[in-house]
């Protein structure tokens, strides 16, 4: 089993090399149908293909919002502290949207 930091990832194939080790824990998340291990939420918002594509569209999408909301102020210079915090804002808002799609349309369905 591959690990980084202590926490179970896929292969470099595509193959799965194991799931979440946190027994005490609920496992609502399943990425891979194939895989009879669940994640729990710690598990599933570090799972590399979710990371991967969060950061991706919080990349693209955070950009073009700066560039909207923002350009001026780049383009001329002026940028303080306030216009930072309010970049990188701008950067977590589509990060949070793309991991909690992903883990929404991920969860099992409860079982009675």
């Amino acid at each position: 089993m591959q690990t980084l930091g202590g926490i179970a990832r896929e292969g470099r194939r595509g193959e799965s090399t194991g799931g979440c080790r946190h027994l005490g824990r609920a496992r609502p998340y399943q990425f891979r149908r194939n895989v009879p291990d669940p994640l729990c939420a710690a598990f599933a918002i570090l799972y590399r293909p979710v990371l991967r594509r969060a950061a991706l569209i919080a990349l693209i999408i955070g950009t073009v919002l700066t560039a909207i909301n923002q350009g001026d102020v780049l383009l001329t210079g002026a940028i303080t502290p306030l216009v930072l915090l309010r970049i990188a804002l701008t950067y977590m808002v589509p990060y949070s949207v793309s991991t909690y799609s992903a883990l929404s349309a991920n969860r099992m369905e409860e079982r009675p």
